[in-house]
C-alpha cells in the first residue's frame, strides 16, 4: 500500500493559492507594483478576459496551473559557451558564477526546495521512507538557506560570517525582526509542523542511533501531511515577511492537496 494525492484541492485553498501567487510570486505581470489587494487580481483578470471565480473553480483542479502568474521557471539555469555573472551583494560588482558549459542556480534556497518538493512526490507514490526523510532534510536546507540569503544581503556580509553557523532555531526566531524590524509570528502551524518534522529528521536521518527502523503507514501519512506547511507554507510566510517574490512552486505546493493512502483499485 502506497498513497496518493487527492486530485482537487478546496475553493478556499484554490482562492488562497492563486491570489498568493498574484501578490507574491515570482511572475512578470506586475512590473510597476500596482497589483497591491485581491481587488487588483480581480480587475487583472477582468481586463484580460477572465472572470475571477471560474479562475479559482478551475484551479480546484490542483494539475490546472494558474493563469497570468504562475512562473513555471525553475531554479536550476544551463549556460552554454558563455561566462554567466552575478553582481556580488557586498561590492555591486559583477563576479563570474560558471564560465563555459555548466549549469548554476538563480538561487541556492530555491534549487533547494524543488529537490525537497521531488523527493516529497517520490515518497507519495514509491511509499519509501528514506524518500520522504529525504524530503524533509532537503526542506530545511531550504529554510536555512532562504535565511541565510536575507542575512548576507541585508547586512552585506559575505559567507564565512559566523553568525551564518548558528542555530537554525534561533535563526528563525530572531533573524526576522532584526532585518526587518518586524517581528514574525511563530504561534501558527508552519512552525509547529517545521519544529516536529526537523526534530523527525535530526533524530531519523542525520543523527541516526538505531540499526533499524520502524513506522506505522498511519504514522507515515500523518507526517505527509505536515510537509506542505512545514516547508513550503513556512517559507510562504517568510518570502512575505520579508517582502520577497517567492518561486511559484513553493507557493503551489503551500496549497498541496490532502494525501490519502492509495487503494488496491487505484494500483
Amino acid at each position: 500500500m502506497a498513497f496518493r494525492a487527492k486530485k482537487r484541492i478546496s475553493e478556499r485553498n484554490a482562492y488562497n493559492m492563486v491570489v498568493s501567487m498574484a501578490l507574491y510570486g515570482n511572475h512578470y505581470n506586475d512590473i510597476h507594483g500596482n497589483i497591491r489587494a485581491v481587488s487588483d487580481v480581480k480587475a487583472h483578470y477582468d481586463q484580460n478576459g477572465r472572470d475571477f471565480k471560474r479562475v479559482i473553480a478551475a484551479c480546484r483542479d490542483f494539475a490546472e496551473s494558474v493563469p497570468f502568474y504562475e512562473n513555471l521557471i525553475g531554479a536550476q539555469w544551463t549556460a552554454e559557451g558563455v561566462t554567466v555573472s552575478r553582481p556580488s551583494h557586498i561590492t555591486g560588482e559583477y563576479e563570474p558564477v560558471v564560465s563555459g558549459d555548466g549549469v548554476y542556480n538563480e538561487s541556492d534556497y530555491w534549487a533547494n526546495f524543488e529537490i525537497s518538493k521531488e523527493d516529497f512526490d517520490s515518497a507519495i507514490t514509491s511509499g519509501r521512507w528514506e524518500r520522504f526523510l529525504a524530503a524533509v532534510n532537503a526542506g530545511i536546507a531550504a529554510v536555512e538557506a532562504f535565511l541565510n540569503h536575507q542575512y548576507m544581503v541585508r547586512l552585506r556580509v559575505a559567507g564565512n560570517d559566523p553568525a551564518l553557523r548558528g542555530n537554525l532555531e534561533e535563526k528563525m526566531k530572531t533573524w526576522p525582526e532584526t532585518l526587518t524590524g518586524r517581528s514574525f509570528d511563530l504561534s501558527n502551524r508552519s512552525w509547529s509542523s517545521f519544529s516536529k518534522l526537523k526534530k523527525l529528521r535530526d533524530e531519523g536521518f542525520q543523527h541516526r542511533k538505531s540499526t533499524s527502523t520502524g513506522v506505522t503507514r498511519k504514522e507515515q501519512l500523518a507526517l505527509l501531511n505536515e510537509y506542505k506547511y512545514a516547508v513550503p507554507r513556512l517559507l510562504l510566510d517568510f518570502h512575505i515577511h520579508f517582502e520577497e517574490r517567492c518561486p511559484s512552486a513553493i507557493i503551489r505546493y503551500a496549497f498541496y492537496p490532502e494525501i490519502e493512502f492509495k487503494s488496491p483499485k487505484d494500483a
